[in-house]
């Protein structure tokens, strides 16, 4: 899939070149001035020098080149953010639910047993276990 991106992206700028370069008449030969009409802003300021288009079509392709890459990296950076608070919530919900296992334990007077399996339901390794180390009925080995 990136290769395909990156072919798409070579044609699009090979495109782009080839259409301003069989157009060089037009993008390189006419000037234009632009006019800004904002009731704030002196009368003389008003016009802009003359510049050829291809200057232009620059400047506000780099501006909206900059514009996007702005945008995309604000929301990385809140979508980065938004990971690490979640990250934190659930440690803090984890730390609270062993408190309350254990806490329930204490409560049941059920025996706190070390965890060597991976298992973290000690409960039912408890119920597993075999109390006092007695041997089942009809069981003789040792």
């Amino acid at each position: 899939m990136k290769k395909v991106k990156l072919v798409v992206w070579i044609l699009i700028v090979v495109f782009v070149v080839v259409v301003i370069y069989q157009n060089k008449d037009f993008f390189w030969e006419t000037k234009k001035s632009m006019t800004i009409n904002l009731p704030l802003i002196p009368e003389q300021y008003k016009t802009l020098p003359e510049v050829e288009l291809l200057i232009i079509f620059g400047i506000f392709f780099a501006a909206g080149l900059l514009l996007g890459i702005y945008f995309l990296i604000s929301r990385g950076l809140k979508k980065k953010k938004l990971v690490k608070t979640l990250k934190a919530q659930v440690k803090e919900q984890t730390e609270k639910a062993d408190t309350l296992e254990e806490e329930l334990r204490a409560l049941r007077g059920d025996p706190v047993l070390p965890d060597t399996s991976g298992n973290t339901d000690t409960v039912s390794q408890a119920a597993g276990s075999n109390p006092g180390g007695q041997l089942p009925a009809g069981d003789t080995k040792q």
